[in-house]
């Protein structure tokens, strides 16, 4: 594995997140509906930026919920020391959290959040835009991924999550 210039990768940086997308998370990419190499996807990207990148929830199940629910779910997670999970946001509407593949089926039935997983799930990626991560799926220190919780470690901050704002949908 060719390590990167800088670690970790700064979102900003267009080539520097997208090769750790496909290198580091081994993440199949998909621009504007078309999967493509790293490379392709660098270029693309530069050469238009409103160009959305997105991958396929095969490695991950993705687990939205309001911005105000997944704000409150990031702090409760951080509380019981699972601030490491990967989540991304719109800043304004939607949160994103990720957890292992195949355990988010149990959390759909919850008021509020959606789950997609599998190869027909999509998940917009930043530098893609309004998306940006709040922790990012790779370890800060280490060129590899976070591990990600199953759904069942989350379960109990998300259900408090949603009681405190109930009334919000994703």
């Amino acid at each position: 594995m060719t390590a990167l210039a800088q670690w970790p990768p700064r979102t900003r940086d267009t080539h520097a997140v997208v090769e750790t997308y496909e290198r580091v998370l081994g993440w199949p990419l998909i621009v504007d509906d078309t999967i493509v190499s790293a490379k392709c996807a660098s270029a693309a990207l530069e050469r238009n930026p409103d160009s959305t990148l997105s991958t396929t929830c095969s490695a991950f199940d993705a687990v939205t919920v309001s911005y105000a629910v997944g704000s409150d779910l990031l702090v409760l997670l951080g509380r019981h020391e699972l601030e490491l999970v990967p989540a991304l946001t719109d800043g304004h509407d939607q949160t994103i959290v990720l957890v292992a593949a195949g355990t988010g089926a149990a959390l759909a039935s919850l008021t509020g959040v959606l789950v997609d997983s599998g190869p027909a799930g999509r998940l917009f990626l930043p530098p893609s835009p309004r998306w940006r991560w709040d922790t990012p799926p790779w370890n800060l220190r280490a060129e590899e991924p976070c591990p990600l919780p199953a759904a069942g470690e989350i379960e109990s901050s998300l259900r408090t999550a949603v009681r405190s704002f109930g009334c919000l949908s994703p």
